[in-house]
């Protein structure tokens, strides 16, 4: 077996018992094997949904993410996602520009860009979501290739969260994004680590009920995003860190053994969440990693 980011044949076995297949609670009836590359990092598992685009069109796929395709529950359940994209993203590359965003849901993200990008780009596979956002008056595809075919070269600035690590090809992925942006142009894609601070604590517990997952094929390394963006022809590449989840759910989980169980203990809200969400994302155990890149 070769990875299939870098092609490196140093591979190991990580985990093979049943993984999450959904919402928190549902597994699969068998268990899959996890593999990750010594040499870049990357984790990822076999088990492959057919008809992925299907899929991911599908109001089963929303169902069985306990998400539904529900406009106001999808405001209620990412609008508080929003500062943190622009934690990532900053507020200063979006005024008077064209902006594309792969995976949008609803938009919640892209109606607080509204009013300061000149275009929006928005891409979306759900049926019910390409619905809301043509209403919005945003350019409206459901994959990227698509909308190349009008974009081509136009966007200013390309940003995905949470979406590259459900995806048949990373690398491919990643050049869709660049065969969008201008000369110039930067890209901003975020995704999930593998939490290695929470791996130590907990072991298979968090990996079996969170961390591993069938709609997340791949973990990606800040390695291997590199590699990825340097064969898509990017440049000025970076590798940042961020810590989303804070002291609060590190002690829960090391009490209950159970997600959304946050130690609710007001003072370390302030200084100690601060101290341990900056120095995850500064020594790169954070569990959110994301690529900056030009083209």
């Amino acid at each position: 077996m070769n990875c299939k980011i870098c092609g490196s044949d140093k591979i190991k076995t990580v985990y093979n018992d049943v993984i999450r297949n959904g919402g928190i609670g549902r597994y699969t009836s068998q268990p899959v094997p996890m593999y990750q590359c010594e040499t870049c990092g990357t984790i990822w598992h076999d088990f492959i949904v057919e008809n992925i685009n299907d899929y991911y069109e599908s109001p089963e796929y929303r169902a069985l993410m306990d998400e539904g395709s529900d406009e106001e529950a999808f405001y209620i359940n990412h609008d508080k996602e929003t500062l943190e994209k622009f934690r990532y993203t900053g507020t200063d590359i979006f005024r008077n520009k064209t902006v594309a965003d792969i995976g949008c849901g609803a938009g919640a993200f892209l109606d607080f860009l509204k009013g300061v990008a000149s275009e929006i780009i928005a891409i979306e596979p759900s049926e019910p979501f390409r619905k809301v956002l043509k209403k919005k008056g945003f350019y409206t595809y459901a994959y990227t290739k698509e909308a190349i075919q009008r974009h081509y070269s136009k966007a200013d600035v390309v940003t995905s969260f949470d979406v590259i690590e459900h995806v048949e090809d990373p690398a491919g992925f990643l050049r869709d994004a660049r065969e969008m942006l201008c000369d110039g142009g930067q890209t901003i894609i975020g995704t999930p680590t593998d939490a290695p601070v929470m791996r130590s604590l907990l072991g298979e517990v968090y990996e079996k009920r969170v961390l591993f997952s069938v709609q997340h094929p791949w973990i990606l390394s800040g390695k291997s995003l590199c590699q990825m963006a340097e064969k898509a022809g990017f440049r000025d590449i970076e590798i940042r860190y961020f810590q989303r989840y804070g002291i609060e759910n590190v002690l829960g989980w090391c009490l209950e053994q159970q997600p959304r169980s946050d130690v609710k203990v007001p003072f370390f809200e302030n200084e100690i969440d601060a101290v341990w969400r900056g120095t995850c994302g500064g020594h790169q155990m954070a569990d959110y990693v994301v690529l900056y890149a030009k083209k």
